[in-house]
């Protein structure tokens, strides 16, 4: 058939053109196709629900979306936004993030922990076992004058190929901080208080 000779048909150069299209799928939906699909290794109907953690009860894809979003820097807002823009559903709820957040922090700080000794072990090993080491220190903080409540530092060891030895980070969430502040000022304050 001729494409000219007809105004209802269609070239077929134009056909490849109708098919290259991107397709919009309910998230519904496409659980739902989901759920009808097969394990190639076991043989059973997927159940719509990822595996837990081992030693814990919260679910592997939740702990692996919440590492993923702090490794680049976003909280729970960002993740929001980001799955809004994909139009996937919301994570969990922000009690929910913010206890696995506190799950993962154990590990990140065991395996922090765990890292800057070994550092220190590397160190001393370079300088020849003196375990005296010269030390380097960096930090910045959001004002000048370090006077901020917000900050990070690290210290290094100088040696041919230094290594980040402790790093520390303040903020007015830190508990540690607010500890330290109440035990210091707050006693100061009263002295002062009851001297005038």
């Amino acid at each position: 058939m001729d494409s000219s000779s007809s105004s209802s048909s269609v070239n077929i150069d134009d056909m490849d053109d109708l098919l290259d299209i991107n397709l919009i799928i309910h998230i519904k939906s496409l659980i739902s196709l989901l759920k009808q699909t097969l394990c190639s290794e076991c043989n059973h109907l997927w159940d719509g629900s990822s595996p837990q953690v081992q030693d814990g009860r919260r679910q592997e894809i939740n702990a692996r979306l919440e590492l993923g979003a702090t490794l680049c820097g976003l909280g729970y807002n960002g993740i929001i936004k980001l799955l809004g823009a994909l139009n996937l559903p919301p994570p969990t709820q922000q009690r929910k993030y913010s206890e696995t957040q506190e799950f993962i922090l154990n590990y990140v700080e065991k395996c922090q922990e765990q890292s800057m000794i070994a550092a220190v072990e590397e160190a001393i090993a370079e300088t020849g076992s003196a375990r005296e080491l010269t030390l380097s220190g960096d930090g910045a903080w959001l004002t000048r004058g370090h006077t901020s409540v917000h900050g990070v530092s690290a210290m290094y060891s100088t040696t041919k190929h230094p290594k980040i030895l402790d790093t520390t980070w303040s903020s007015k969430k830190c508990l540690t901080a607010t500890q330290i502040h109440d035990e210091l000022i707050t006693p100061m304050n009263k002295v002062l208080f009851h001297i005038v």
